[in-house]
């Protein structure tokens, strides 16, 4: 009970500041935009005070664009999962039930400490060094804690806060207590390292230690001397090479494997002495299906080139958009936002202007972050985060722009859209066709006329659409509905 009420005493005046914001914009009515952002400092502040369990929660919130405005999501940002650690004899007993003799740790000082664990250096029973994660003392009892009190004043936030917000609360508290036990579980972290060591086999220049044992509470792995990806130490010619290759190294797993790495803070990747980029911490591994991949690139281009109709429609096949939502007005909305960055090149796009283009959206318009990206999308953040700290000038989009060329996804976004074209023009012109026969259920027949006419149309339309867009796969498919309907 005494967590309880300092929990609502900590929180409550800041959720009743929240409140007048979010009325505030929810209306378009004027914010003092510096006042919200000592506010929004206010609860980061609150959130680190309650310890492990809301520094987590926080962290997942900084990137939950329809539960908090910009000004929030960047104070969230900053939380670092990074706490002074445990006294050793307070995990001690748990080394020793789980590993017995055969790991024995030779720094009681850990390595690197975080909110759910810390990390100790060892030698195994054959001399080899072993890097010994452990679960912070009483720490699962704590979250657990935690997770039950959420959930039971989750009811409370309705007396002050509107409807959607509260049921976009009570889904994000569900999925977020999912995460934060698996995270504790050392067992589900040890697969999360098979995985994607066996995709980085073949991957070079990038080192994964290698896994000795775990349990549920304790994980043993090879140990990898580096130094941190952002320290002073690091000596390189080429920041802008560095920055390059430790983003392409995420955004390879994100693109091309069906797990990647969420969590790519510097105290996360290293350099070791031969210049190979070293990869720590598995706790947070997200999954990503190959539609769901396809349909981010193609919500990157359809941003980057501000095409609204084409964002709504990618929008909509991820489940981002209100089943009720009227999508006519949503992408009037969009086109607004998009032409705050009409005329600037994507390349000297700044990501600050770009992610806050799409937060405004997501928050103002009746959009909602699906479960399967909220990882993909917090992995992007602190990866630009990452790398501008390894290479000041380092630019998100343009990156992005020569990673995905390289990779080959511009022409299958173009292969997808031409495809989705092919299909929807000639649904379009059958049924057309169908309605002024009005015997649907009489196969078609086109007379000689139409079917001369018909084809030239179409590949008329195709050579305009060369001209003006310059996509001559897409030219080509269009050309290809055209001459199909010579054999109809």
């Amino acid at each position: 009970m005494r967590r309880e009420i300092q929990i609502i005493i900590k929180l409550a005046p800041r959720v009743l500041a929240y409140r007048s914001f979010r009325r505030k914009i929810m209306q378009d009515e004027k914010i003092d935009e510096d006042e919200m952002q000592k506010e929004a400092k206010m609860l980061t502040d609150t959130i680190i005070d309650l310890g492990p369990t809301f520094i987590k929660f926080g962290q997942v919130l900084s990137v939950r664009p329809d539960i908090m405005p910009e000004a929030y999501i960047r104070e969230l940002s900053r939380l670092q999962d990074e706490v002074p650690p445990a006294p050793y004899k307070e995990v001690e007993e748990t080394l020793k039930e789980d590993l017995g003799d055969e790991f024995k740790v030779v720094d009681e000082n850990p390595i690197s400490s975080a909110s759910l664990g810390q990390v100790y250096l060892g030698v195994a029973s054959d001399g080899r060094k072993v890097a010994i994660k452990v679960v912070r003392p009483n720490v699962d009892k704590l979250v657990a804690k935690d997770v039950k009190i959420m959930k039971r004043l989750l009811p409370l936030l309705a007396l002050v806060l509107d409807k959607a917000f509260v049921d976009l609360m009570k889904t994000f508290v569900d999925e977020f207590s999912t995460r934060i036990f698996d995270e504790m579980d050392y067992n589900k972290e040890a697969n999360n390292l098979r995985r994607l060591s066996e995709f980085l086999k073949g991957y070079g220049g990038v080192k994964v230690p290698s896994l000795i044992k775990s349990t549920k509470h304790v994980l043993v792995m090879e140990y990898v001397k580096s130094i941190k990806i952002t320290s002073d130490e690091v000596s390189v010619s080429d920041r802008r090479y560095l920055s390059y290759k430790v983003f392409k190294l995420f955004m390879t797993m994100l693109l091309n494997n069906d797990y990647f790495h969420a969590d790519p803070h510097p105290g996360n990747v290293g350099l070791d002495d031969q210049g190979k980029l070293v990869l720590y911490d598995f706790g947070m591994v997200g999954k990503i299906d190959a539609r769901t991949r396809s349909l981010l690139v193609r919500a990157y281009f359809a941003l980057t080139s501000f095409d609204a109709d084409a964002l709504v429609s990618v929008l909509d096949e991820l489940g981002a958009i209100d089943p009720y939502a009227d999508r006519e007005v949503l992408t009037q909305g969009i086109e607004l936002f998009m032409q705050n960055l009409q005329g600037i090149e994507v390349d000297q796009m700044e990501v600050e202007d770009f992610l806050d283009i799409s937060n405004q959206v997501f928050y103002k318009f009746p959009l909602r972050l699906p479960y399967k990206l909220v990882l993909p999308l917090r992995m992007i953040s602190v990866l630009e985060g990452t790398c501008r700290k390894i290479y000041p000038d380092f630019n998100f989009l343009e990156f992005s722009e020569k990673l995905l060329e390289e990779e080959g996804y511009k022409t299958k976004v173009i292969l997808e859209q031409g495809k989705e074209v092919f299909d929807n023009v000639k649904k379009k012109i059958v049924d057309l066709l169908i309605g002024r026969k009005k015997k649907p259920v009489v196969p078609l027949r086109i007379d000689s006329k139409n079917r001369k006419i018909l084809p030239q149309v179409i590949i008329v339309f195709a050579i305009a659409v060369y001209l003006f867009t310059h996509e001559a796969v897409l030219a080509i498919l269009i050309a290809l509905l055209g001459l199909s309907f010579i054999r109809l």
